[in-house]
């Protein structure tokens, strides 16, 4: 969100996905201003001992008078960020500079707080609208987690002056000689998410991801189509004559969809794919959050969870993709219920619900549940370490520092490709599992083994890959949409 606004002071411009660039001289004359006014703010209204340190009571003072409240761990977890050492107790001037040197906004304690908050919603892997689960389709990671909040006043954060006072360049001058002044600052505008930057992030996510679903949710509807429905009800042969290629397969499946429902067939079930979105998302954050802050003072023995080890953190992204999993699952089941029905047999949520119900009380909603949290690990191992080989490659092949946004994009696609196609016939089989007893899908299992077993029996080893190719075609798709969608948002949002 700052960069476009830092390019502006420096005197560069950015134009659509291409970086701008700016000069040595413009950039030393914006790092030597903004140094004045941290060295402002840091003495004469934050240092209240004169010390030369910055220590959590100094900060919990100026963050109270600008309406911002935060908890004893909130702010111990705020100090460490702005330390170069986990056990430091105290801010030198050194490390405040170079944690602000590339704000390009005035430096209140309000700003300062929303800066980290950002920073740290930035940490990780930044891997953001490129990650692609199990099904293909587009999400925020856990990894990509909104920044944790304190209790905090919408009414005053954000405001001009709120807080502390403002910077002269009168006064920046004073103190350093010839100082250069910054632009002046025009008041942002107040809305009701003013100061929730977490908040803003997560509505930002949702509605990337529900008008990315939206968009691909037809290639979902063929995917469930050519997995459960039976030849006798419409699907493709078990053993195709020669002669019946792929494509009149496909072909075939969409003909039949629109003659079920017309072309709001394709989007049966799309309500609860994107109904979902925000409470998968919230849990995953709050268990990678919460798994990341066991291992640290458990396993790796670490006051800060950002050192822990990579087997921790990929041990933290399992545990928060499974506890999602575990919460949205019978949303799931719903809707490859929905969308295995028949066109003459069309049932609505209410319906759909009882008829679950009705085939095994409140187990039968986690049917293939096993076998879907068995598929979480092996896809996040593919799916992370394809990433990174990606990843490297190109910055060796390049000789580039850090890859572009379009380069962040294609390695999420492929990395996520890769990993649901490895994990492809565990989804199978869950799906089949959740669609048993449907009007599409009539067939009943007695479990995961028999799921197998039967789709061996008819298909052989192709059998396990059917539906495969509207699930990867939809990737490219869907992370464009989502990236473009994600970053309209967030400047739409303030954020």
């Amino acid at each position: 969100m700052y960069e476009d606004e830092l390019l502006g002071r420096c005197g560069g411009h950015s134009s659509g996905l291409r970086p701008g660039h700016i000069g040595w001289k413009e950039f030393k004359e914006y790092a030597e201003a903004k140094e004045i006014e941290l060295w402002s703010i840091f003495h004469n209204e934050l240092d209240l001992d004169g010390n030369g340190h910055l220590d959590s009571r100094e900060l919990a003072l100026a963050l109270s008078r600008a309406g911002i409240t935060l908890s004893s761990a909130t702010m111990s977890e705020f100090m460490t960020y702005l330390t170069s050492s986990p056990h430091s107790h105290a801010i030198t001037f050194g490390e405040f500079r170079d944690f602000l040197l590339l704000l390009p906004r005035k430096a209140s304690p309000a700003e300062i707080y929303r800066y980290y908050e950002v920073k740290k919603f930035m940490g990780d892997d930044g891997r953001g609208a490129a990650r692609v689960t199990m099904e293909g389709d587009v999400t925020l990671s856990a990894e990509d987690k909104p920044p944790v909040l304190g209790n905090m006043r919408p009414s005053n954060i954000g405001a001009s002056g709120s807080g502390l006072a403002q910077f002269s360049s009168a006064s920046h001058a004073s103190e350093e000689g010839e100082g250069h002044e910054l632009p002046a600052e025009d008041e942002e505008p107040h809305h009701f998410l003013e100061g929730h930057t977490a908040l803003k992030f997560l509505l930002a996510g949702g509605i990337a991801g529900a008008i990315s679903r939206t968009c691909t949710a037809p290639f979902d509807r063929l995917k469930i189509f050519l997995i459960t429905r039976p030849p006798d009800l419409g699907g493709a042969p078990l053993a195709p004559k020669p002669g019946i290629t792929g494509v009149k397969v496909i072909g075939g499946a969409v003909a039949r969809i629109y003659s079920e429902g017309g072309l709001l067939a394709f989007w049966t079930g799309n309500g609860l794919s994107v109904a979902k979105i925000f409470p998968e998302s919230a849990i995953k954050f709050f268990a990678y959050e919460s798994s990341k802050r066991a291992f640290a003072k458990y396993w790796d023995k670490v006051e800060d969870p950002r050192e822990i080890s990579g087997v921790s953190r990929f041990m933290s992204g399992g545990i928060g993709g499974i506890s999602s999993q575990l919460s949205i699952y019978p949303i799931e089941t719903l809707k490859t219920q929905m969308m295995s029905n028949t066109g003459e047999q069309k049932r609505t949520l209410i319906s759909a619900a009882r008829h679950v119900w009705s085939l095994g009380g409140a187990r039968a909603y986690y049917r293939g549940l096993t076998i879907g949290l068995i598929g979480v690990f092996p896809y996040s191992a593919i799916d992370m370490s394809t990433f990174e080989a990606l990843k490297i490659a190109y910055l060796k092949s390049t000789g580039k520092d850090e890859p572009g946004v379009l380069a962040l994009l294609a390695f999420g696609s492929i990395s996520g490709s890769v990993g649901a196609t490895s994990v492809y016939p565990l989804n199978l089989v869950r799906t089949r599992l959740q669609a048993s007893g449907s009007s599409g899908h009539p067939q009943r299992y007695t479990g995961v083994w028999d799921v197998t077993v039967k789709t061996w029996e008819r298909d052989g080893w192709r059998g396990f890959y059917r539906g495969l190719f509207p699930t990867l075609a939809k990737v490219v798709p869907a992370v464009s949409i989502s990236y473009v969608v994600y970053e309209h948002s967030k400047r739409k949002l303030g954020v």
